[in-house]
């Protein structure tokens, strides 16, 4: 009756096991057996560097580069235009000379946050944390990133260096327990 058993449970193992293996081909289909044809096979090498400069030299290439060169002469010349069009207009070059105004102050605004960190004898981490929270100093995952960047799980890129926004920048900090020698001899009971 034991042997019955082991052999009635063995045949539908099997059977589960033959029926999984139907599932599974017919889940990657045909196609997986199926000749590759031939129009997928490439015999053009490519040579990188070579390719990219056939590009740039070929027709098609010297009319892009053409093109390219148009757009941008007649976009620094609007640009130009429109810089005499100001210095010939005294109210234009009034308008023009407020906004230089404005946004210098705006800079000096911004750099004058940053004066905590010629502060002797105060730790430039506890002002930074309390511009922080007022939004003053904005770092890493405060600052709008450029979408178009974001790969594999990058957030993407942001458009200044985030490491000048960091507390000691100016300052620098010693961390006084890094010292190594110091270290070992606290290892070895010198002090």
């Amino acid at each position: 009756k034991h042997n019955a058993i082991v052999l009635e449970s063995f045949i539908m193992n099997s059977i589960a096991l033959n029926i999984l293996s139907l599932l599974f081909l017919a889940s990657i289909g045909a196609n997986a057996f199926a000749p590759v044809p031939k129009e997928c096979y490439s015999t053009r090498v490519s040579m990188g560097l070579f390719d990219d400069l056939q590009l740039i030299f070929s027709d098609e290439g010297k009319k892009n580069r053409a093109e390219y060169e148009a757009q941008q002469r007649a976009e620094q010349e609007a640009a130009q235009r429109e810089i005499m069009d100001r210095r010939r207009n005294p109210e234009k070059m009034a308008e023009y000379e407020e906004d230089v105004v404005k946004r210098r102050m705006k800079l000096k605004e911004d750099k004058a946050v940053w004066d905590f960190q010629q502060e002797q004898g105060v730790d430039a981490i506890e002002k930074w944390t309390t511009l922080r929270s007022e939004g003053k100093i904005k770092v890493g995952s405060d600052l709008e990133r450029d979408p178009s960047s974001s790969r594999l799980g990058s957030e993407g890129l942001v458009e200044i260096r985030t490491d000048e926004l960091l507390p000691y920048i100016d300052q620098g900090y010693v961390d006084e327990d890094a010292d190594v020698f110091k270290n070992v001899k606290k290892m070895f009971g010198k002090k």
